[in-house]
């Protein structure tokens, strides 16, 4: 894997990109507030809801839904401005979850480059498969392990 490097400025195209480029997005926390309000909205489950109600769940403890960590995550990357000139959507992600995120608890964000494949019917875009890994701050466990593929212009 190469060294990781903080990232650029905007892209201008998928052709910048090349596997095994490893970027650091900085990171970001979920409040108590945004983990009961995204759970009560999108995924009410009581370990997602209530701090008393969670203790007696698998996690014993209230933690962010998996679905708010990703949508967290997916909006930091693209507040950073780093896909926005040349982002065409996406039509894959695969999303592990191997730890749980509690509220308030500092994140990082690394996105690693796994593929870049131009478009072979000569258009001006391609495919980039790009993999998120989300590690919480104080102890490096990824909370988050997700390889999107990524429609991009060239």
């Amino acid at each position: 894997m190469n060294q990781t490097q903080a990232p650029p400025t905007p892209l201008r195209s998928l052709d910048e990109l090349t596997p095994g480029q490893v970027y650091d997005f900085g990171g970001f926390t979920l409040s108590e507030a945004e983990v009961i309000e995204f759970a009560r909205r999108y995924d009410p489950q009581p370990f997602h809801l209530d701090r008393e109600a969670a203790r007696e769940s698998l996690f014993g403890e209230l933690v962010a839904s998996g679905l708010h960590t990703l949508s967290a995550t997916f909006g930091h990357l693209m507040r950073s401005g780093w896909l926005s000139k040349v982002s065409l959507g996406g039509n894959q992600i695969d999303t592990r979850w191997p730890a749980p995120l509690r509220p308030d608890e500092p994140v990082r964000l690394r996105v690693e480059v796994l593929e870049v494949k131009p478009s072979r019917s000569g258009r001006a875009l391609g495919v980039a498969k790009l993999r998120y890994l989300l590690s919480r701050e104080a102890d490096g466990v990824v909370v988050l392990d997700s390889v999107g593929t990524h429609f991009l212009r060239r």
